[in-house]
């Protein structure tokens, strides 16, 4: 009958408007707190589905945290509020192995006997406002690429502040790698990487090493009071210009002292000369 066509007509459409909408309804990205949500940034991520946002509130965690997936990891109230301590010092405290596209916004990472925050084989990668003192080395990319490291502040290390090895076309930008006991910032067999505007000051050996780097740009830095300024050693292609560099300690040491010497002759030599006068 007309009637059952009609019916059986409206049917299709709508099984094909619903066929739509279950095709266009992909799950939206969702905002998850920790404390608030989950006790553990760790259960957070775990939890978490692709491009999720986690914020963590204000507080000390002990963890070893691994991002597994590409969302962005972020603190609420920034990094001297926010502090991970690694739970296992053999381990980085935050830890990011082959994937792409993930951020790590705002944290304090310490107490690793390997690294606040780790890169392995990672790329797209985004790390910014965070401080990682207190490890072996502050921030280490070992075969990561096109990452991109802002405002991070990466001092008073066991060895390195920034250290990339293996790793090319990483952007460094506004970070301070300051007072670790080896170097502030480390290139070893990295190329095609941008430093501009970083500080590496007061490291008990050089402030920035290109060792067998190559085509890098070294512009604008501020590196200041080191045993050796930049070092470039197996390095060709760089561009290393408008830095802002102090020479360091151990070359003025001795220049202070010849002035002050000379100094002490000629006011010795006066006060010779006023002495035998009077007699």
């Amino acid at each position: 009958s007309l009637s059952l066509e009609m019916t059986r007509k409206v049917l299709i459409v709508l099984f094909i408007a619903l066929m739509f909408c279950s095709w266009d309804s992909a799950p939206e990205a969702a905002t998850i707190y920790v404390r608030d949500n989950y006790s553990s940034i760790q259960d957070a991520i775990d939890n978490a589905l692709a491009e999720d946002t986690i914020i963590v509130r204000e507080g000390e965690y002990r963890e070893n945290i691994r991002v597994s997936k590409p969302l962005t990891l972020k603190s609420e109230k920034g990094p001297d509020k926010t502090i991970v301590k690694a739970a296992k010092s053999g381990e980085p405290v935050f830890y990011i192995s082959e994937m792409k596209n993930a951020a790590i916004i705002g944290f304090t990472a310490r107490e690793s006997s390997i690294a606040g925050i780790y890169l392995n084989k990672a790329g797209n990668i985004e790390l910014k406002n965070n401080k990682t003192p207190q490890n072996r080395n502050g921030i280490f990319l070992y075969s990561s690429n096109d990452n991109i490291l802002t405002n991070n502040n990466s001092n008073a290390n066991d060895l390195t502040g920034i250290y990339l090895e293996s790793s090319h076309n990483n952007t460094l930008e506004k970070n301070e790698a300051n007072s670790n006991k080896e170097k502030g910032i480390f290139l070893n067999a990295s190329n095609n990487n941008n430093l501009t505007h970083n500080i590496a000051n007061r490291n008990e050996w050089n402030g920035i090493t290109l060792w067998v780097s190559n085509n890098n740009r070294v512009e604008k830095n501020e590196v200041m009071r080191n045993t050796y300024s930049i070092i470039l050693s197996g390095s060709t292609g760089n561009v290393v210009n408008d830095n802002y560099t102090w020479t360091n300690l151990y070359i003025i040491l001795p220049i202070i002292l010849i002035y002050i010497g000379i100094i002490m002759f000629f006011i010795q030599r006066k006060i010779f000369s006023l002495f035998y006068s009077e007699l």
